[in-house]
């Protein structure tokens, strides 16, 4: 069944501004801009003072549900370019150390299971990443920016560089995982 209208909206916090122009979405604040297109939803987006608003006419269940998931995309761009977000990732190794470096936009990932092989993340987009003073916290790598899909998908990346292949995973803990996921500016 068909509902007629579907719409929601999202308030704009104070020190963003968000200019919509055919489904294209831009979000200026105090740490930069990021822009996202939603070409691909079929639905009306608006902004009115301080408010986004999104309707949908005549979707299904399953599309009205891309209302919801597009404002949530416009959220996290308001809250990146408000605080910016930092994912802390921590090695874990049984035997043999992980040696972790950034160069140059490229997270290099060396001796992990004793193997030889140099494994190299590149970071997506306009990313910070460097490791955390071994005083502080030991075997940490921090990676931070403003798009949360480009931080968690450089922590995806990392992650996936460092599966254990071919070997029993009940034993073989080794890897590297997201500790914690918050933002820059509390």
């Amino acid at each position: 069944m068909r509902t007629i209208k579907s719409e929601s909206s999202l308030n704009i916090p104070e020190g963003v501004s968000v200019k919509i122009t055919n489904r294209e979405v831009t979000v200026e604040g105090p740490r930069g801009v990021l822009k996202k297109a939603f070409k691909h939803a079929p639905i009306d987006l608006k902004v009115n003072g301080d408010v986004v608003e999104a309707d949908m006419w005549f979707g299904k269940k399953l599309q009205v549900s891309t209302i919801k998931s597009v404002l949530s995309h416009i959220r996290n761009m308001c809250t990146g370019v408000t605080k910016g977000y930092r994912y802390k990732m921590r090695f874990a190794y049984a035997h043999f150390p992980v040696g972790v470096s950034v160069d140059e936009g490229e997270i290099i990932i060396r001796n992990f299971l004793g193997e030889k092989r140099v494994r190299k993340v590149s970071l997506a987009g306009p990313l910070k990443a460097y490791r955390t003073e071994t005083s502080v916290m030991k075997d940490e790598l921090v990676i931070e920016g403003n798009d949360i899909s480009e931080v968690s998908q450089t922590a995806a990346a990392v992650h996936g560089a460092t599966l254990v292949k071919r070997k029993d995973i009940r034993k073989f803990l080794d890897g590297i995982y997201v500790s914690t996921k918050t933002t820059i500016e509390a």
